[in-house]
């Protein structure tokens, strides 16, 4: 949060604010102005669209301020972050040079046990390694040669921890580096991701040939405190960055299936009702955005010139060193009132919703809207945020009825409690698929605690207040 300022800004009335809102829309380009509300939210504790201001503001923040802009300071831990995880993995490096070849044997020999003649298959359902899809084509290979690249195994599935065992071997020399196999736990159909994932074993590909180094990190006899602690961070900083993009690729995917050309920038899909395609922007997201944009673009110049976008949009997603290739759904569960959040076979989110029983409809559906306060304030019926749905009266929304949770009280729409609704509305895009189904999700709530929740500084200006929502509550 940035310091409070030595020149106090005078106390402004609703009127005061409204007319500032107005008059930015028309010369955006005023810094003081914009470095004036910032105050205002400030002081009426919005932080969030303070920060949106104050980075407007730029060089007039500064001033006043006497203190970097929010963005920069965010930037500059991100900076300690990476030079952090840089001296962890020469460390890493270090002690894998001196790794026994013996390991190397016992586990060859374990994989002609387990893996006798033709490759194993996964179990069906379960994506159980960060792997190249069939039908995709290939990612450039020199995006991961002599990076890190992470393998995802189910808690418990020897067999599947085999088969990522025997694809590090048998990889292309040309891709050396670290392969790093990182544990989540599993349910039934759906890998459950999580921002903390337990990394299992290392693996060291030496770019001039020689045997591949091993640290089994999971063993209780490995004297490997040290870097089991290094890879567990970078193993999160991983997951967050991850997250991050496919936030972005689901966001632009989204925003070119509609017939749009995908902006420069994030903040170009993160406009006022009705342009807010997304809810909000952070220096994360910008910078993930960019990644995924150049990529996207680079699949722009290869692809044939009729399916063009398609294509870039194939490749985009064909990025083999990301643990997500499709991008994010909403998945209903009328059985265990449970929303999903989930890419392919993995599982970001399970909220606890409320329903309406029968007349909640199964089906597919896509946001077509997404509205802040849709009844005019965080404290009405529908709560604090509405994601219409196929522009029908079903939505999913907040409720001034949290009992409610967990039952079939509504009149056929998705109820939400507030810290999870405004969670999902800063994720998921407009034009995000959803599917109403039964018997799908996992009884278990994945639900982030409260500092740890998915969040975008939000965009002023996502109400409607032209228009009075009828949806079936």
């Amino acid at each position: 949060m940035p310091p409070h300022s030595d020149h106090p800004a005078p106390r402004w009335s609703r009127k005061d604010k409204a007319y500032m809102k107005e008059y930015l829309e028309s010369h955006p380009d005023n810094r003081m102005a914009w470095y004036l509300l910032g105050k205002q939210y400030e002081r009426s504790g919005e932080q969030g669209k303070a920060n949106y201001c104050f980075n407007q503001a730029g060089d007039i923040y500064k001033a006043f301020e006497n203190e970097p802009l929010p963005q920069e300071t965010v930037e500059e831990q991100i900076k300690e972050q990476m030079k952090e995880r840089t001296e962890r993995e020469k460390r890493r490096r270090r002690k894998a040079r001196h790794l026994r070849a013996g390991l190397l044997a016992i586990l060859f020999l374990l994989l002609l046990v387990l893996l006798p003649g033709e490759e194993a298959a996964a179990p069906d359902g379960m994506r159980l390694s960060v792997q190249q899809d069939k039908g995709h084509p290939p990612a450039p290979q020199e995006e991961i040669s002599g990076g890190i690249f992470y393998r995802l195994v189910a808690a418990g599935d020897d067999e599947g921890y085999a088969h990522v065992l025997k694809r590090i071997l048998e990889k292309d020399r040309k891709r050396a580096g670290e392969d790093v196999v990182l544990r989540l736990e599993s349910d039934e159909a759906w890998l459950i991701w999580s921002r903390t994932p337990d990394p299992v074993l290392l693996a060291n590909t030496p770019p001039e040939g020689g045997p591949i180094g091993m640290l089994p990190l999971a063993e209780p006899n490995c004297r490997c405190d040290e870097e089991r602690q290094a890879a567990r961070q970078d193993a999160a900083l991983w997951a967050g960055a991850s997250e991050q993009r496919l936030i972005a690729k689901s966001a632009l995917t989204a925003y070119v299936k509609q017939g749009k050309v995908a902006p420069d920038q994030w903040t170009g899909m993160a406009k006022a009702y009705p342009a807010n395609s997304v809810s909000g922007t952070s220096v994360a997201i910008e910078q993930a955005y960019a990644e995924v944009l150049q990529v996207y673009r680079n699949g722009l110049a290869r692809g044939a010139k009729r399916k063009r976008a398609e294509q870039a949009l194939s490749f985009m997603w064909a990025d083999e060193t990301d643990p997500f290739r499709e991008p994010i759904r909403i998945v209903i569960d009328k059985k265990r009132h449970r929303l999903g959040v989930v890419s392919g076979g993995i599982l970001l989110r399970n909220y606890e919703i409320g329903l309406g029983g029968s007349r909640t409809p199964k089906g597919k559906f896509v946001i077509s809207e997404k509205v802040v306060n849709p009844n005019g304030s965080s404290t009405g019926v529908f709560g604090s945020r509405g994601m219409t749905l196929s522009d029908t009266l079903y939505a999913i929304h907040g409720t001034n009825e949290p009992d409610s949770i967990g039952r079939d009280e509504s009149l056929g729409c998705i109820r939400m409690l507030p810290g999870d609704v405004e969670e999902l509305f800063d994720m998921v895009p407009v034009g995000t698929e959803v599917s109403i189904e039964s018997d799908v999700l996992p009884d278990e709530l994945r639900v982030p605690d409260p500092e740890e929740r998915y969040r975008l500084d939000l965009t002023p200006n996502q109400d409607n207040p032209g228009k009075v929502y009828h949806w079936l509550d």
